[in-house]
């Protein structure tokens, strides 16, 4: 099975308005190679605080940078984002929510799963980096639960594939979903 086999643009990952700024720190990762200007930082702190405690989201924003380094170094390679402030993910950036949420537990299935789709070698680095970004996000209301294995496979394009069928039922649509 390869972790890689997803069609490119086949799955849409909308994030909560309120996983903006943390992925936004990501995506400013870019921004900071060509110019090192913390203010590029303002916008997604800006974005959590939001969401959280002040102090929080600057912790977030903190350990977020530091984990967007140490994750694009050992991986040798930048991740695929989208522009920043959009509520639209790449399927990089997916992976990296998932792989942060699910650090609760570092032999978790899909923890293992996305460090395998994002190429990134050792969990060592990520959870000690990461749980100190999951924790601040669970002093707040930052909305990203860890997926199920299953829906991590189908989310990844992988996984046992189902048909949503939008049926119109007395003037309203219904979703039905079917294997």
């Amino acid at each position: 099975m390869s972790l890689h086999s997803a069609t490119p643009g086949s799955v849409a990952f909308l994030f909560h308005p309120s996983m903006v700024g943390g992925i936004d720190v990501f995506r400013s990762l870019s921004s900071l190679e060509d110019q090192y200007d913390l203010a590029l930082l303002d916008g997604p702190e800006q974005g959590l605080a939001s969401y959280t405690q002040a102090e929080a989201a600057k912790g977030i924003v903190s350990d977020a940078l530091l984990l967007a380094f140490a994750l694009t170094r050992q991986r040798g390679r930048p991740f695929s984002h989208r522009p920043l402030g959009s509520r639209h993910g790449s399927m990089d950036e997916y992976c990296l929510l998932a792989l942060m949420s699910s650090l609760h537990n570092t032999a978790s299935d899909v923890a293992l799963e996305a460090a395998a789709y994002l190429d990134i070698a050792s969990l060592d680095v990520v959870v000690t980096l990461a749980g100190e970004i999951v924790r601040q996000m669970d002093i707040g209301t930052l909305v990203f639960g860890p997926p199920s294995l299953p829906d991590f496979r189908a989310m990844m394009g992988y996984g046992p594939s189902e048909a949503v069928l939008v049926e119109a039922t007395l003037g309203k649509a219904e979703f039905n979903f079917r294997n």
